[in-house]
């Protein structure tokens, strides 16, 4: 981690002298002081899309904490241990996965990579939800007397099927909210303001979601209160999927550079209407 400052300082160059393959630009960078930027973010909570996201971003990370609290009361320390491993294994399959889905090709439309990867998101969301209220339904649990099941006793093996699952769902759910987001613009500086506001926006769910853990809610309130929000956030997300993501921004964004071979197809579409 200390290693991050050095790769930064010496690696990292300034975004103005970032190049396309053609040489492009990516886009322009006027100075803006302190106050301007305030403003900038502060529009950003003015934004409908955004506001409309809140929940989805609210709920991305949520998984990991009722996972976890599970995984401490149910099981012994090596079983632990286990589904700790493939949890966290899980969320590098995830990565992979979404990946493949959002930047796939083959569906020429952004519009519907969007949409099918939020549909697809969701079936294995509600799915892993659905499957760990059964599993608590019938695994009940003695606070004062915590059963801590071993992975060669009955309980673990449906258990360790839904650990996958929320392994996975950890990084498809927060990564679809965030691509849908970043569809919103191609500014760079814009998109820095973005990310900020998601990750701030992410933690505040993550400690909402410790809050129902810390209030002493039974398991089952605190899988429904977290299956609620990410059910919530997926609607929504669908529905920005369907009606705010579009084919590009370059044509709306006067500070964003277009790349050659739009700027050239650009001039060819003004020539025709001219001609």
């Amino acid at each position: 981690m200390a290693s991050a400052f050095f790769v930064a300082l010496f690696t990292i160059v300034a975004p103005s002298k970032v190049r396309r393959r053609d040489g492009t630009p990516l886009a322009h960078y006027p100075h803006e002081g302190l106050w301007q930027e305030l403003k900038r973010q502060r529009l950003l909570l003015q934004d409908w899309r955004l506001l409309a996201m809140f929940v989805p971003m609210f709920a991305s990370e949520v998984p990991i904490i009722v996972l976890s609290s599970l995984n401490s009361l149910y099981f012994n320390i090596r079983t632990r241990s286990l589904n700790s491993l493939m949890f966290n294994m899980m969320q590098i399959v995830g990565a992979v996965w979404i990946g493949l889905m959002l930047d796939n090709w083959k569906i020429a439309s952004r519009r519907t990579r969007g949409v099918v990867t939020v549909a697809t998101v969701a079936a294995v969301v509600i799915a892993g939800w659905i499957g760990l209220t059964v599993w608590l339904y019938r695994n009940p649990m003695d606070l004062l007397n915590p059963p801590l099941f071993d992975w060669t006793d009955g309980p673990f093996g449906g258990f360790f099927i839904l650990n996958l699952i929320f392994g996975m769902n950890m990084v498809i759910y927060q990564v679809t909210v965030q691509w849908i987001i970043s569809s919103f613009t191609n500014d760079p500086e814009q998109l820095a303001r973005l990310a900020g506001l998601v990750k701030g926006v992410l933690a505040g769910g993550v400690a909402a979601s410790f809050g129902t853990e810390a209030a002493g809610l039974t398991q089952l309130h605190v899988v429904a209160y977290n299956f609620t929000i990410q059910a919530v956030g997926l609607v929504l997300t669908a529905i920005m999927a369907w009606t705010c993501v579009t084919a590009t921004n370059y044509i709306s964004e006067e500070s964003v550079i277009r790349p050659a071979d739009l700027q050239a197809k650009a001039v060819m579409e003004k020539d025709d209407c001219q001609s």
